[in-house]
C-alpha cells in the first residue's frame, strides 16, 4: 500500500480517519476497533517512527492476557473493592466533560462510572495507562495483534463455550479433528460462528472491564474467525456428560442470531482477499451462502409511471427491431414487441427474453428465476432418491406396496422429520441419508428466503427476520379439501375451518365470521386457486400485515370487513402455533371437529392439518416456485404485491381502450397473464375454468406420457445436431480441449454421483447455469407441468400411482434412449467449451490489443452473438477485466474461471449470457417463445414433440437469420453452424439406420434406401436443429398431391412429418382403430393373413416398441408373422 493514499498525520488508536483502511475493514466488520493494530496502522507508525514498543512479544502476551481474557479479567477483579464512596454532591464540571472527550468514543462511557471527582480523575489515569498498553502492543504490529488473539482464543470461558455450542446445535462439533487440514477446510463456516461464541465472551468482557472497548466485540469475532479451532475442537467431548454454566448457555443463545447476521455482512471477495493473504482456504458453504446476496438489478421497470425513463424500451439496429417485431413471429414476445403501449413493451424486456435477438438490456425475470430455482433447489432434489432409497432399505414392510403409497409414505415421514425433528431421536424409521435431506430441504427452504427477502417483495423481509425453526410450510391440498367436500359436504368443511379460527369469533361477530369462513372454503376448493396455495399457507404461518391483507383481498371481502380482520390479527388472541408469528391469523390447524360422513353415516374426526399437504418435495417444490416467482415480479417488475400487477393490468387496458387503434390490448394483456402465471407458478388464464389435476386433463397429460413412453426410444440420435452445432459454436480445437469422458457423463447420471471433478463446471453450476442438471431437477413427484411450470396436485385416486409410475418411466426412457446422457454431454461441450473460448480469446486480444477494452475488436457476427447474451460493450468489457485477473491456470491449462473472485454485477452478466447459449445450443424453450395458446394442455397434444420444431423457428431459424442480416450475409460462423448440424444428424441418422437394420430380411435394401445421397441430404435438412417448421410445412402443402412426401417418415419417431398425421395422439388414435380392425379379420375370416404394416402397426402400440435391442426383435417378429 503506497503512502500517499494514506493520511499518515491521524493517529487510528485515537479516532478511525475515513481516509484509513483497516484490515478488518475489508474484513467487512463496521467500526472495527480503534485498537487492533493492522497492516495500515503498523505502516503509518513505520513512517512516524513510533515503532519501538517498550514491551518483549512475551510481556505483550501476558498483558494482553490481562486486557483480552475473560478469565484473568476475572481472577484479577475477584473481591476488588471500588475503594470510593459516592459524593451525592458530585456533579461534573463543564471542564471535567471537556476532558472526556480527549478520549476515543469508546473509553468514555467508563467515565461515566465516576462516583466523585477523585474517582474521575483515577478513571482518567486508567484510562490513560489502558490506552499506553494498548499503543505499546500495537507497536508490535502483526506481533502484537497475534498476542491479543492468543490470549482471546486461549480462555478457558472460550472452551466452555465452545462445548455449550453442541446441546445448542451450534457448530463446534464440525471441528472434529484437530488437524492442521480440518481447521483450514472448516476454518470459514466454524471460525464465523466461533467469532459469534467470542463475541458472547467479549460481552462479558466488557462488563468486567470498563475501559474495555465494547466495538472489540467484533475483533472478538475476528479472532473467532482466523484461529477458532483449536479452542473450537473440544466439542468432540460428549456434551451430555458436561455441565455447562447456564449463564454461557443463556449468552450463547441471545448472541446466535446477532453472530449468524454479522457473519451475513462479511463481503465475500474481501474474505477472500483475507484468506488467500492468510493461506486459509475458503468453506464450500460459506461461499455458496454469499452467492445468494443479490446484486442490484439494473434491469427493472416503473408500473406505476408510464413516462419513467427506466421504462422506455431500448431500441436497436433497423435489423434488430425488424426482427422483433415481425409478423412472421407468433411467439409472446414478439407480439409483446409489437405493443404500441411502451409499458407492455417494456414489460417483455424485462420478463422476457426475446429469443430471436436477446435481450440486451440484461437479466429477465424468467431467467433469473431459472437459473435461482437450480441453484436453490439442485442439492435437495440430486440427494432425494438417495434418501429414498434408505427409507425403503430400513422399511422392509413398505416395499411390498405400491410405488405411489411408499413414496408418499416417505414423504410424509420427511415432512414429520423436518418439522419434529426430535420425536424421531433414535428412531430405526430415519437414516442418516433422510436426515442429510431433511437438512437440504431446511437449506433450500431458507436460501429461497434469504433470496426473496432481498427483493423488496412487500412481507417477505419480515418474514425472514423472525423465521421459525424447522419451517414448513402448511399448504393445503386441493385434493384432499375436494375429497372432504365430497364426503362431508362444503357446510361441514366450512366448521372445521371455523373450528380452527373460532378465537376470532368474538371480535369480528357471527356475520363477519361466516363470511370468512365460507370465502376460503370457496376461494381454495376453486380450481382458479391451483397455484396459489402458499398464500394461504403465510396467511396461517405468520407474515405481516401486508401479505396478509393480500390474501383476504382475494376473499372478495370489503375494505371495512378486511380492516377489522386485520385489527384482530393485530391485537391477538394469545393462542399462536409459535412466539414469533405476531401477524397471523390464528388457526389452530390440529384443533379437531366430529362431522358426519354422507357416504358412510360414520362419525369422523377432522382438523385443518388433516386437510394440508404432507409431501415435503412437493410443499418444497410448490414454496420455491411461488416465492421466488414473487421475488422476481419485485426484483425485475417492482411489483411489490399482487394489487401493483393488478393495478398495472387495469391501467393498461384502460390505456389500450383509449387508444383506437391499440387492436390487440386484449391479446397483450392475456400475453403478460400467462407469463407471469408461468413465473408464479398458477394457473394459467387460459385455463381459468378447469382443473389442471381434472380428470379430463389428467387423461390428456397420460396420453402424451404414453406417447412418450412407446415412440422416445432411440430420441438420443436427435441429439446429434444439437452435438454438432455446439462443436461449431466453440470450435473444433476448444471441443477437444473441454471434451469430458462421455463414460464419466454416464457415471454421473446415477443417482447421487453428480459432481463434476472439474472446477469450471462446477463453478457454473453453482452460478445456477444448466450444465447437466435437467434430469435431477426434474422430481417425477414434484410433477410441474412443462413449460408453464404449474404444479399439479394429488387426486387419491389411482390415476395419482399411474402419473407417478408414468414420470419413472419416462426418465427411464429418457436414460436408456441417450437422451439425457446426450444432454448432459452438450451441455457440458456447451458451457465449458464457451468459457475455455471466451477465455482464450480475450486473452489473446488483451495481449495483442493491451487493453480490456476489447468489445469494438470483435468481429461483427461475435458482436449480435454477444448481445443476444445480454453482453453490451460495457459488459463485455467487464467481463474481460474479471477474466483478465481471476481466471485460473495450472500448467499453461485454464482450469477455472475464478467466478467467486469477480464482481457481483460481471458474474451476474457471465452467469446470465452462458445460461442463454446454452439454452439455445441444447434447445430449452420457455413461455415467451411459445405462443400463448400452445401452453395449456389440450393444445399441448397437438404440439407433442414438436415444442423443440416451434421454438427452434424463433431460437435457431430466425436468429441465425437475424445474424446474416446484420452482417450483410458475411458471417461465416453461421453458415458453418448451418452445416455442422446437418452434418451431426446425418451422421447420428447412419449410425441409427445401422443399428435398426438388425433382424430384417431385407437389410440390405433397407440401407441402400435409407442411406442414399439423396435420402441423406433430406434427412440432415430435417433433424439439423434450424430447419423448425419448413420439413413440415412442405410435406402438409404436397400431401394432395404426392403419395410419397418429400420427408416422409425420417423424424426420430418415425411419426409422419405431416402436421395432422404426425401428431402422436393421432397417430395413436389411427394405430389403435387400424389394428382393432386387423385382429377383427384375423378372427372372423379364417383366410386373412395380416400384413407387415399391420404387425408393426400393433407392435407401434407397445411401450418401449422402438428402444434399441427392441426394436431389433420387433424387425424380426414382422417379418415372421407379417407378408
Amino acid at each position: 500500500m503506497s503512502s500517499e493514499n494514506l493520511n499518515i498525520n491521524v493517529d487510528p488508536l485515537k479516532e478511525k480517519s475515513d481516509k484509513i483502511e483497516f484490515t478488518v475493514d475489508k474484513m467487512g466488520l463496521s467500526n472495527p476497533a480503534q485498537t487492533v493494530p493492522t497492516d495500515v496502522d503498523y505502516f503509518i507508525r513505520k513512517q512516524k517512527g513510533e515503532l519501538e514498543s517498550k514491551f518483549t512479544w512475551g510481556e505483550a502476551v501476558s498483558k494482553a492476557f490481562e486486557i483480552d481474557n475473560l478469565f484473568i479479567q476475572g481472577i484479577n477483579n475477584f473481591g476488588k473493592e471500588d475503594g470510593y464512596a459516592i459524593d451525592f454532591d458530585f456533579v461534573p464540571t463543564k471542564e471535567l466533560v471537556d476532558r472526556i472527550d480527549n478520549y476515543p468514543e469508546y473509553m468514555k462511557d467508563a467515565f461515566y462510572d465516576a462516583k466523585s471527582e477523585e474517582h474521575f480523575y483515577d478513571i482518567e489515569k486508567q484510562v490513560q495507562e489502558r490506552l499506553e498498553v494498548e499503543s505499546e502492543i500495537s507497536k508490535l504490529g502483526w506481533s502484537g495483534f497475534g498476542a491479543r488473539m492468543l490470549a482471546a482464543v486461549a480462555d478457558p470461558a472460550a472452551i466452555a463455550l465452545s462445548v455449550a455450542t453442541i446441546p445448542l446445535g451450534g457448530y463446534g462439533a464440525f471441528a472434529t479433528v484437530p488437524s492442521k487440514v480440518m481447521r483450514i477446510k472448516r476454518a470459514l463456516k466454524f471460525g464465523a460462528i466461533v467469532g459469534g461464541e467470542n463475541m458472547a465472551i467479549e460481552a462479558g468482557l466488557v462488563g468486567l472491564d470498563k475501559y474495555k472497548n465494547p466495538i472489540d466485540i467484533q475483533y472478538a469475532a475476528l479472532a473467532g474467525f482466523a484461529l477458532g479451532s483449536p479452542a473450537g475442537w473440544l466439542g468432540r467431548v460428549n456434551a451430555k456428560t458436561n455441565a455447562t454454566p447456564k449463564e454461557i448457555v443463556k449468552s450463547y443463545k441471545k448472541l446466535d442470531s446477532a453472530a449468524e447476521k454479522y457473519k451475513q455482512t462479511l463481503e465475500l471477495q474481501e474474505i477472500q482477499e483475507f484468506a488467500t493473504k492468510h493461506n486459509l482456504d475458503l468453506n464450500p458453504e460459506f461461499i455458496k451462502n454469499k452467492r445468494m446476496i443479490l446484486n442490484k438489478e439494473t434491469n427493472s421497470m416503473n408500473p406505476k409511471v408510464v413516462d419513467d425513463p427506466r421504462n422506455a424500451p431500448g431500441e436497436g439496429s433497423y435489423w434488430e427491431e425488424t426482427f422483433k417485431k415481425t409478423h412472421f413471429r407468433f411467439d409472446i414476445a414478439s407480439q409483446l414487441n409489437r405493443s404500441p403501449d411502451p409499458l407492455i413493451k417494456r414489460f417483455r424486456e424485462t420478463f422476457v427474453n426475446d429469443p430471436v435477438v436477446g435481450n440486451t438490456r440484461g437479466d429477465t425475470a424468467i431467467d433469473w428465476k431459472n437459473r435461482t430455482q437450480y441453484q436453490t433447489m439442485y442439492d435437495y432434489l440430486n440427494y432425494r432418491e438417495i434418501a429414498l432409497r434408505s427409507f425403503k432399505n430400513a422399511n422392509r414392510e413398505v416395499s411390498f406396496k405400491s410405488q405411489f403409497d411408499i413414496e408418499e409414505k416417505f414423504e410424509s415421514v420427511m415432512s414429520d422429520l423436518k418439522e419434529f425433528p426430535e420425536r424421531f431421536s433414535g428412531s430405526k424409521e430415519i437414516t442418516p441419508e433422510m436426515t442429510k435431506l431433511s437438512s437440504l430441504a431446511t437449506k433450500a427452504f431458507d436460501d429461497t428466503l434469504d433470496i426473496v427477502a432481498q427483493t423488496g417483495r412487500e412481507g417477505w423481509s419480515d418474514i425472514a427476520g423472525r423465521r421459525v425453526p424447522n419451517y414448513i410450510p402448511h399448504v393445503h391440498s386441493p385434493s384432499k379439501i375436494m375429497r372432504a367436500i365430497d364426503d362431508y359436504g362444503q357446510d361441514q368443511v366450512e366448521l372445521v375451518f371455523a373450528n380452527a379460527l373460532r378465537d376470532m369469533k368474538g371480535d369480528l361477530g357471527d356475520k363477519l365470521f361466516t363470511r370468512m369462513i365460507k370465502r376460503i372454503v370457496a376461494k381454495i376448493s376453486n380450481s382458479r386457486y391451483y397455484g396459489q396455495e402458499s398464500d394461504l399457507g403465510r396467511a396461517f404461518q405468520g407474515s405481516n400485515t401486508a401479505v396478509i391483507r393480500e390474501f383476504l383481498e382475494g376473499l372478495d371481502l370489503t375494505e371495512e370487513q378486511i380492516n377489522i380482520i386485520l385489527n384482530k390479527i393485530q391485537k391477538g388472541s394469545g393462542n399462536t402455533l409459535d412466539p414469533n408469528a405476531k401477524n397471523r391469523l390464528p388457526i389452530q390447524l390440529n384443533e379437531r371437529i366430529d362431522i358426519k360422513n354422507n357416504k358412510t353415516g360414520t362419525i369422523d374426526s377432522l382438523s385443518v392439518k388433516d386437510l394440508t399437504d404432507r409431501s415435503l418435495t412437493r410443499l418444497l417444490k410448490r414454496y420455491n416456485q411461488q416465492v421466488l416467482g414473487a421475488a422476481a415480479m419485485a426484483r425485475f417488475g417492482n411489483f411489490k404485491n399482487n394489487k401493483e400487477y393488478l393495478d398495472f393490468l387495469k391501467d393498461a387496458k384502460e390505456r389500450g381502450e383509449s387508444n383506437p387503434k391499440y387492436k390487440n390490448i386484449y391479446r397483450d394483456v392475456e400475453n403478460i397473464e400467462v407469463v407471469v402465471s408461468s413465473l408464479t407458478g398458477k394457473q394459467s388464464p387460459l385455463e381459468r375454468n378447469g382443473d389442471p389435476s381434472g380428470f379430463g386433463r389428467r387423461m390428456a397429460r397420460l396420453a402424451q406420457d404414453y406417447n412418450f413412453l412407446r415412440l422416445f426410444g432411440q430420441v438420443g440420435f436427435a441429439q446429434g445436431a444439437e452435438l454438432y452445432q455446439a462443436v461449431s459454436e466453440v470450435g473444433l480445437k476448444t471441443f477437444f480441449q473441454a471434451n469430458p469422458a462421455f463414460k464419466d457423463i454416464m457415471g454421473k447420471l446415477r443417482a447421487g454421483e453428480v459432481k463434476f471433478d472439474d472446477e469450471i463446471l462446477e463453478e457454473l453450476r453453482s452460478q445456477g447455469v444448466p450444465v447437466g442438471l435437467d434430469k435431477f431437477m426434474h422430481s417425477p413427484v414434484g410433477r410441474l407441468d412443462n413449460e408453464l411450470d404449474i404444479p399439479l396436485d394429488s387426486t387419491g385416486s389411482r390415476l395419482d400411482a399411474v402419473e407417478l409410475a408414468s414420470s419413472k418411466a419416462k426418465r427411464f426412457v429418457s436414460d436408456i434412449s441417450f437422451l439425457n446422457p446426450m444432454t448432459m454431454y452438450t451441455q457440458i461441450i456447451a458451457g465449458r467449451g464457451l468459457a475455455l473460448k471466451i477465455s482464450n480469446n480475450v486473452s489473446e486480444l488483451i495481449k495483442t490489443h493491451k487493453t480490456t477494452k476489447i468489445f469494438n475488436k470483435l468481429s461483427k457476427g461475435d458482436q449480435i452473438r454477444y448481445r443476444y447474451f445480454g453482453w453490451n460493450e460495457k459488459e463485455f468489457n467487464a467481463i474481460a477485466d474479471q477474466i483478465s485477473k481471476h481466471s485460473v491456470y495450472k500448467d499453461g491449462k485454464y482450469q477455472g474461471i475464478g467466478l467467486d473472485e469477480w464482481t457481483p454485477d460481471a458474474r451476474s452478466h457471465y452467469s446470465v449470457g452462458m445460461q442463454r447459449f446454452i439454452d439455445r445450443v441444447v434447445q430449452r424453450n420457455d413461455v415467451g417463445v411459445m405462443n400463448r395458446w400452445f401452453t395449456s394442455d389440450y393444445a399441448r397434444i397437438l404440439t407433442q414433440f414438436r415444442t423443440f420444431t416451434l421454438g427452434s423457428y424463433t431460437k435457431q431459424l430466425m436468429n441465425r437469420l437475424y445474424v446474416l442480416a446484420e452482417t450483410r450475409g458475411k458471417d461465416f460462423h453461421t453458415y458453418s453452424a448451418f452445416m455442422s448440424s446437418m452434418i451431426g444428424a446425418v451422421q447420428f441418422y447412419a449410425v441409427q439406420s445401422y443399428i435398426n437394420s438388425f433382424g430384417r430380411k431385407d437389410q440390405k435394401q433397407y440401407l441402400e434406401r435409407r442411406l442414399s445421397p439423396e435420402n441423406l441430404a433430406k434427412i440432415g435438412f430435417l433433424r439439423s436443429s434450424w430447419s423448425s417448421l419448413i420439413p413440415g410445412a412442405v410435406d402438409t402443402a404436397l400431401t394432395p398431391f404426392l403419395e410419397t412426401l418429400p420427408f416422409s417418415y425420417g423424424r426420430n419417431t418415425e411419426l409422419s412429418s405431416q402436421f395432422l398425421s404426425g401428431i402422436p395422439t393421432v397417430s395413436l388414435i389411427q394405430s389403435t382403430l387400424d389394428t382393432t380392425r386387423a385382429l377383427k379379420k384375423i378372427a372372423f375370416d379364417p383366410t386373412y393373413q395380416a400384413s407387415k404394416r399391420d404387425v408393426q402397426q400393433g407392435l407401434s402400440l407397445i411401450a418401449l416398441q422402438n428402444a434399441l435391442i427392441i426394436k431389433n426383435i420387433n424387425n424380426i417378429i414382422v417379418d415372421e408373422l407379417g407378408e
